[in-house]
């Protein structure tokens, strides 16, 4: 909101994170945020703005089929923190980790960075965001049960009726008194309906993480980069397990040649070294694991 009120711009990722946010998690109306987006973008168009925002608010003609976390959606597109310590400076010295939800700093970090949550720095809005994203899903199943006859019963898609005028146009008719328009029948159309809207109408009740067809996009940086955690935790974890095996069978053999009055052992002539593709110290394997190139 900072950078769109000083500079009249902001690019198309971060349009769709605040249109997801305004609508799914703070559930206000999405002419708020076209009023507002008309009102200071330089680059503002009537027809694609209005168009955006109605597919946005889940009422137009080609629903967005996804919905953007604001916090994955964050530490997807700026991993770093560049973006928000641009426009957010008084968060600037957390840590790249935490630099998206300043609210799970320890107190001390806090102090230590100078930021007051409540002064400094806004309180969140919205706490529990898994909450409001599905009661946001459950207002919608709940519109669309309420008014039955806007969705086709076979697709599952919803149905908007069109102007007769503009039906009669299309089928060349110069009458209103023709047999396919009378004031009785109304020519409805089938649009693009999210298939997260045709499962929730079956069970409207149900929360967002149980639909199978949740369209909330999971930041594909910050997923990998706790992958790669967890991976390489794994993988350090199984190497120190068989290097300590290892060496508990090395001392085990030298205490009994010890106690059998036996000569030591030659010291092994495999030594601990790198894998050809190493590239990180994890890569390190117990000594004997792999043979010597010597």
């Amino acid at each position: 909101m900072r950078q769109l009120w000083l500079t009249g711009w902001m690019n198309n990722y971060m349009r769709h994170v605040v249109a997801s946010f305004l609508i799914a998690y703070l559930h206000l109306p999405w002419q708020e945020g076209y009023r507002w987006f008309q009102d200071t973008l330089v680059d503002a168009d009537v027809a694609i703005d209005a168009m955006m925002w109605q597919n946005g608010g889940m009422c137009g003609l080609d629903h967005w089929n996804f919905v953007m976390h604001p916090v994955d959606a964050a530490m997807t597109c700026d991993p770093y923190g560049s973006y928000v310590r641009e426009w957010c400076p008084e968060l600037a010295d957390l840590p790249d980790e935490l630099i998206h939800k300043p609210w799970k700093c320890p107190a001390s970090m806090l102090r230590r960075t100078g930021v007051v949550l409540g002064q400094t720095y806004p309180e969140r809005i919205v706490t529990d965001l898994e909450e409001r994203r599905s009661k946001s899903l459950q207002d919608v199943a709940l519109v669309r049960k309420q008014f039955p006859q806007y969705v086709d019963k076979r697709s599952g898609c919803d149905l908007v009726p069109l102007p007769k005028r503009l039906v009669s146009e299309a089928l060349g008719l110069s009458h209103w008194d023709g047999v396919v328009l009378t004031e009785e029948k109304q020519f409805l159309l089938p649009v693009i309906t999210r298939m997260e809207f045709k499962h929730q109408l079956e069970d409207p009740d149900a929360d967002a993480a149980s639909n199978p067809y949740n369209a909330v996009l999971k930041g594909y940086v910050s997923r990998k980069r706790d992958e790669t955690i967890a991976f390489l935790n794994e993988r350090d974890f199984t190497a120190s397990v068989m290097y300590e095996g290892a060496q508990r069978q090395e001392r085990l053999e030298k205490d009994y040649r010890r106690m059998e009055g036996l000569h030591p052992s030659p010291s092994p002539r495999r030594r601990v070294r790198r894998t050809p593709t190493a590239k990180d110290k994890f890569s390190i394997v117990p000594s004997g694991a792999v043979a010597s190139m010597r």
